[in-house]
């Protein structure tokens, strides 16, 4: 469940243009997730202090009880921050290959 709102705060983040990172996430669980069952998803931005986002989230089922709320708190960030993530990433899977032959 946690991946599920941090990815529709990611989706939201995407849909409002900010590139951003989770700092933290919170949930709350209000009632059992059932499998196979359709729920109303629900994202927005709180608000905005620099380079912080206070965002919220309800997930609620058929008959619009919520079954979980999220808060969570995203850090905003250049394109480069990623990049500069993958370049790494790719560094240590060169040195990880070179060290197994």
């Amino acid at each position: 469940m946690a991946t599920v709102l941090d990815d529709l705060f990611g989706f939201l983040l995407y849909t409002v243009g900010e590139l951003a990172v989770t700092r933290r996430l919170e949930l709350d669980y209000l009632a059992p997730v059932l499998l196979g069952t359709p729920y109303v998803l629900r994202a927005a931005v709180r608000s905005r202090d620099g380079r912080k986002l206070d965002l919220t989230a309800t997930m609620d089922d058929a008959q619009g009880r919520s079954v979980a709320t999220a808060t969570a708190l995203f850090v905003v960030v250049e394109v480069e921050h990623f990049m500069q993530s993958q370049a790494r990433a790719q560094l240590r899977a060169t040195d990880t290959n070179h060290t197994e032959e």
